[in-house]
């Protein structure tokens, strides 16, 4: 009988802390906090505190170390944790620890290249070879950040922040800017998309992130449409260096 192993994961991003609870490899829950709801977060982990557990965090070191003493038996992803890949980044330890996650999950999932377009303050994409190999890829600023740019950077551009697709032709001025994000966001997934198609025509594509369900990529790319894709990636993450660190004994 299979030995029951409960974890807890947390991703911790620049607007919100997402944590998922695991039974062996089932993600059993997910919960998203907020940066106004840190109370609610420390209730929440204060009470899976004996957990196995791996937090990966883009946060300041002292915000960090405040979830991690919330989960003691956690061990932290960083870039000298023994990955179950090939990182071949020219800077890995400047790659985004969330990117490294996402890749992790892929090739565990696809049996082909991979590649990885996870939606959130940034837009990442992140490809993978066959078996197991992390390339790199690209980061395009996301929703929000390209309305504060407008806003920010010129004179009489207002602040949007709901996240409405627009017309394509906008005919005033929120739907103009409306158009330029939500389609031009679009429109560059599907030229990535189509590129990375060229370049390597067996592919396997996922998308993820908190603003993916905003856009509708369409049947024909095959997409793998996973929200808790990086909380995967994180526990197989944290099952390889569990096992790393028995055979090593």
């Amino acid at each position: 009988m299979e030995q029951e192993i409960k974890s807890v994961v947390v991703d911790a991003g620049n607007t919100r802390i997402k944590v998922g609870l695991f039974q062996n490899n089932d993600l059993q829950e997910v919960h998203a906090f907020s940066n106004d709801q840190l109370d609610k977060l420390k209730s929440y982990l204060l009470k899976h505190k004996n957990y196995l557990g791996i937090i990966s965090s883009v946060r300041s070191d002292k915000n960090t170390k405040w979830i991690k003493g919330l989960l003691p038996n956690a061990i932290l992803f960083n870039h000298q944790l023994a990955v179950p890949l090939v990182n071949n980044y020219e800077s890995p330890q400047t790659l985004g620890i969330d990117r490294l996650a996402n890749a992790i999950a892929a090739v565990n999932i696809s049996e082909k290249d991979a590649l990885v377009i996870d939606v959130g303050t940034c837009i990442k994409y992140d490809f993978v070879r066959y078996p197991k190999i992390y390339e790199g890829g690209s980061i395009s600023p996301g929703i929000e950040l390209r309305y504060k740019a407008m806003h920010q950077f010129t004179g009489k551009l207002p602040l949007i922040e709901d996240r409405i697709q627009g017309p394509f032709i906008g005919k005033n001025t929120h739907d103009a800017m409306r158009s330029g994000v939500m389609n031009g966001m679009h429109l560059e997934m599907v030229g990535f998309i189509e590129e990375y198609r060229r370049l390597y025509p067996e592919l396997t594509i996922f998308l993820t992130g908190g603003d993916s369900q905003h856009f509708e990529l369409g049947n024909k790319y095959g997409i793998f449409a996973d929200e808790n894709l990086t909380l995967k990636g994180l526990l197989i993450a944290l099952l390889h260096a569990q096992t790393t660190f028995s055979s090593s004994i």
